[in-house]
């Protein structure tokens, strides 16, 4: 029989950091990227950690939480990490933030049971120094379980830095000196474990202070990190292989699906309650709606209010045993309700309503559509929602858009899945007033209709807030304005007076620098082209741009090439601008 040459294990915490392991990230590996102010999943890792991690905590559920896999071989006594250095490096400044947060509170938030929560303090930061360092012997310094291996290349000790990071150390201690190009990576380490210091101190703390019962709430969590989170870790015996494990997981891998397993799960406990047609029940369902293994996760997660991770099928099981005691009628009417609700959430050509209908369209250019989806059946459930007007229903979306589009137009303003859950468990639990007050909360209106106003030098940015006016005219159609279809995708951003015009052309000339450098950026100066139009219509004057403008089928561009050249002036764009912002404000309802 041939040896076996990768060994995947199911891993907790306790079992990843146990005494004496050591692990070593090479120096062909990628520098530490996790970031904890993006604006969506790719740039956003550290944020929606801590909320998973934390909304699977507090909703009580005695289940694990899959956090992904680590490929390591070993060699001498190191197990070298091919992937997996992002999760690894993340918990452990999840922890040293939590042993940060501990030293501070000991020197200047006791109050009461000084003594009790002192001693605590003692004995919690030993124990995570326990799982953060190995002690080779007494007398030799702690060495952290994770090492960075230089690469020479760069003249920066990564690993010295992180050791600074997770000894509480700032980062103005290690700046000077330290290039520009690569200050971003460095500060990275000290921002994220920062970062969940603040998360720390806002759910542990009683208005400042580290009281008992934040003591108790503290050492449940750290018991919780350290037995439910799991991981898988695939063990080789040689680079080679652990390379080729690492293309396969993340260039050919496929994604599970679980409608397969539903499937038979449903047709299976059907036949067993006697049922004969219980195909029949089944394809009812695909048919009719839009049955999707996304759906499964969206039903569970809207059910549950807290995103899962783990498997949707596996949860969908446990909600028929224990949600519905087993009675297949009751759960087969739940599942065909919230299936009518996910077919009118993703395709939104099932509502009737224009103004809910283009909401929808426009929520999902913010991006985490898995959480927007969430919310909307949570919500159409609650008013039992036939696709029709509903003003109730069109105030929430709009708390709830204005929320999400506040915090995509704000800078280092981060996206939080928590008011989210915390408005569906309120919808769920019948207190309609109370959903709401999240959305409120999270939205400074006098700063979203400044940044809407103001001058806008991001195209992405640019381009949808132009694509939002384009949906709110879309709401109000009349006489005059004609429906807009967009193809988002395909669409650029066009700056109608150039950014770079042509000597001796009409923008010069009709245009003064004043003007021209108060308005290129705003958006009466925007609109959309497709990416064909957009290169050929570039930096020419008003008369040739006039001659791409008018192929175009959307309104809003082609009536800009009805214009003469002596009505494109200062006054046009000034008050097209207040036309657009204004329409937005009124559809936003601010």
């Amino acid at each position: 029989m041939a040896d076996t040459v990768f060994s995947p294990e199911h891993k907790t915490i306790n079992s990843i950091f146990e005494r004496d392991v050591k692990y070593l990230i090479p120096a062909y590996q990628r520098p530490y990227s996790w970031e904890n102010l993006g604006k969506n999943d790719r740039n956003n890792q550290i944020n929606n950690m801590w909320d998973d991690f934390y909304s699977l905590f507090i909703s009580g559920e005695n289940t694990e939480y899959f956090f992904g896999s680590i490929v390591v071989y070993k060699e001498d006594e190191n197990f070298n990490v091919v992937d997996g250095q992002q999760r690894l490096t993340s918990l452990l400044l999840l922890f040293s933030a939590m042993k940060c947060f501990l030293l501070k509170s000991k020197e200047n938030r006791l109050d009461d049971d000084r003594d009790s929560i002192s001693s605590f303090i003692d004995e919690a930061v030993k124990t995570i120094e326990d799982t953060l360092f190995n002690k080779e012997s007494i007398s030799l310094t702690p060495i952290l379980k994770v090492k960075i291996e230089s690469s020479g290349s760069t003249g920066i000790n990564v690993d010295e830095i992180l050791n600074k990071a997770i000894k509480c150390e700032s980062k103005e201690s290690i700046l000077n000196g330290i290039d520009d190009k690569y200050r971003d990576i460095i500060i990275r380490y000290f921002d994220n474990r920062d970062y969940f210091i603040r998360r720390l101190e806002d759910k542990f703390l009683t208005d400042r202070k580290f009281l008992m019962e934040d003591v108790k709430k503290f050492d449940d969590f750290w018991k919780f990190l350290r037995t439910k989170i799991s991981i898988v870790m695939i063990k080789t015996t040689d680079l080679k292989t652990a390379f080729s494990i690492f293309e396969v997981l993340n260039n050919r891998g496929l994604p599970l699906t679980n409608k397969d397993l539903f499937r038979n799960f449903l047709i299976r406990i059907f036949h067993n309650a006697g049922e004969s047609n219980a195909d029949k029940k089944w394809n009812y369902l695909e048919q009719s709606y839009n049955l999707t293994s996304d759906f499964l996760g969206r039903f569970i997660e809207s059910k549950k209010a807290y995103q899962l991770n783990k498997s949707f099928f596996n949860a969908i099981v446990d909600f028929y045993k224990k949600d519905t005691n087993e009675d297949i009628q009751i759960f087969y009417r739940e599942l065909e309700k919230y299936l009518n609700y996910y077919t009118m959430a993703t395709n939104e050509d099932n509502i009737s309503d224009k103004y809910i209908k283009n909401k929808i369209k426009f929520l999902k250019l913010l991006g985490y559509e898995r959480n927007t989806i969430n919310y909307l059946m949570a919500l159409f459930n609650y008013f039992n929602y036939d696709g029709q007007v509903n003003s109730e229903l069109l105030e929430h979306i709009t708390l709830y858009e204005n929320m999400r589009l506040y915090i995509y137009l704000k800078p280092r303003k981060r996206f939080s899945t928590v008011p989210i859950y915390d408005s569906i468990k309120d919808l769920n639990e019948e207190r309609f007033e109370e959903s709401k007050i999240y959305f409120v909360e999270s939205t400074d209106i006098d700063d979203l209709k400044s940044l809407i106003d103001d001058k806008i030098k991001d195209n992405v940015i640019g381009k949808l807030l132009i694509t939002k006016y384009i949906y709110a005219l879309n709401c109000t159609i009349d006489d005059v304005v004609e429906y807009q279809e967009i193809n988002y995708s395909k669409a650029t951003l066009e700056h109608i007076i150039p950014q770079n015009p042509e000597a001796d052309s009409n923008w010069l000339n009709n245009f003064s620098d004043d003007f021209r450098e108060e308005y290129i950026y705003k958006l009466g100066n925007f609109t959309l082209l497709t990416t064909n139009m957009n290169s050929k219509a570039k930096n020419y004057d008003f008369e040739r741009k006039k001659i791409e403008y008018a192929k175009t089928h959307l309104s809003i561009t082609k009536e800009l090439a009805t214009l003469d050249n002596g009505s494109m002036n200062e006054e046009f764009i000034g008050n097209r601008h207040v036309h657009i912002v204004e329409t937005i404000y009124f559809n936003l309802g601010i």
